[in-house]
């Protein structure tokens, strides 16, 4: 398989730590461009967290643990088991795609992220979805 498109960011020794979560891309044929996106864990000096999604073409998505967590509580309260976070691409009626992040809840906490993508094919219609889900890194 070709090389990955995003790069994780170099830790610092003593400063910022970065470990790998998880890589999806996915071609979008009529813009003749793929779109990648890299999910990782980013740890600060002191221990405190967050996890990063990098896109290639779009904006991502910082997912900050009590915040997520919060909305975890507050999706599983309402008797929801997911929401989106972050950068989303919605379909419209003149385009299909569809770009998403988005955080599983069980009891009430983060369980897993998934990153799903949906470019278009050549003439424009709705291509496969791409997905992949890696665990909430508690």
């Amino acid at each position: 398989s070709p090389a990955p498109l995003l790069d994780l960011p170099s830790s610092i020794p003593g400063g910022v730590q970065y470990s790998h979560l998880a890589y999806l891309d996915a071609r979008d044929e009529v813009l003749g461009c793929t779109y990648a996106f890299l999910a990782y864990r980013e740890t600060d000096s002191d221990g405190t967290w967050r996890v990063r999604i990098r896109s290639s073409q779009t904006a991502g998505a910082v997912f900050e643990p009590e915040m997520i967590l919060r909305q975890a509580r507050s999706t599983s309260g309402q008797g929801g088991t997911s929401f989106d976070w972050g950068y989303s691409f919605d379909p419209s009626p003149g385009d299909p795609r569809d770009i998403r992040f988005r955080v599983h809840v069980v009891d009430g906490s983060p369980a897993e992220i998934e990153m799903s993508v949906r470019l278009r094919q050549a003439d424009g219609t709705a291509g496969p979805v791409h997905g992949i889900r890696f665990p909430w890194p508690a």
